[in-house]
């Protein structure tokens, strides 16, 4: 595994030589390029000094997709949406709602199961405020909403699920799920209360940002992204597909509002939809090889 120093002065991995060669290739690096082998305190050199990158060495084959999707993903937000970018295509909006309806018929039971221990908990974080603030919400509904992620994801990948996975986010990135509900809750807080303090051009960028952050927390969960980098590389992305976004997300809701018409049993029965449909948006634009 290799850590290079970009054409921008950025670092980028740690990744494997076959990715670097891949960089070579197509001439995003050159073996002038500064680089270290990760695990080794030792000075930078080029990549010309390591006999992985030499002229004569042989090449070996690309990651398989399973490997490339597990991959860092290259430091620093911007050059990771930008990596994101070029290689997702845009939004679909007709075909992330058919592979949401479809994983939500194919695992109906199992997505019931999930919603009845996460809606619980939910409501019982909304009732333990301090003054007005929703303070457990805050801290704690950004770690279980990337264990949902978890949970639907490995369902639309056909990986085996456990009531664990709920829970993921507790004991893989609770620091930075929470730092992220912090920063999140703070920004659309400060932009409602300006909005009803008079200044009305404040919903715009509420509204923005709202929806440009989206899969914060499921970047943070499946891409070991710390807090500020996912929320960065969240909004880069979502913003190309910001209004094939927002209109994925009302086409969802209004999905998941049907129940309403079957009173409490029906939203618990239909608001996994909605889930299902985001977390197949989420698999378009940052697992382009899952989705095509």
């Amino acid at each position: 595994m290799f850590t290079i120093i970009g054409g921008d002065g950025k670092e980028y991995g740690p990744v494997p030589a076959s990715q670097i060669n891949a960089w070579i290739s197509n001439g995003r690096a050159n073996l002038q390029t500064k680089a270290k082998k990760h695990g080794e305190n030792e000075a930078w050199k080029t990549l010309g000094d390591f006999p992985e990158f030499s002229p004569d060495a042989v090449v070996p084959p690309p990651p398989l997709a399973n490997e490339a999707a597990s991959l860092p993903v290259p430091i620093g937000p911007r050059a990771a949406a930008n990596d994101l970018l070029a290689h997702a295509p845009r939004l679909n909006i007709g075909a992330c709602l058919s592979r949401g309806w479809d994983l939500w018929m194919n695992h109906f039971g199992r997505l019931l199961l999930a919603y009845l221990i996460f809606i619980p908990i939910s409501v019982a974080l909304a009732f333990l405020q301090v003054g007005s603030l929703p303070i457990a919400t805050m801290l704690f509904g950004g770690v279980f909403t990337a264990g949902m992620y978890r949970y639907t994801l490995k369902l639309l990948h056909g990986e085996p699920t456990a009531v664990t996975d709920l829970f993921a986010g507790f004991s893989e990135a609770p620091g930075a799920l929470i730092l992220a509900g912090m920063a999140i809750a703070f920004f659309i807080m400060t932009f409602a209360l300006l909005t009803a303090a008079g200044f009305l051009f404040c919903i715009v960028p509420a509204l923005y940002f709202g929806i440009a952050w989206t899969f914060t927390y499921p970047l943070i969960l499946e891409k070991k992204l710390s807090f500020f980098p996912a929320m960065e590389v969240s909004r880069r992305v979502i913003t190309r597909n910001w209004w094939r976004m927002l209109v994925l997300m009302l086409a969802a809701s209004l999905l998941s509002l049907i129940g309403i018409t079957a009173l409490f049993i029906g939203i618990i029965l239909t608001l996994p939809i909605s889930l299902c449909v985001l977390a197949c948006a989420y698999d378009s634009l940052f697992n382009p090889k899952n989705s095509r």
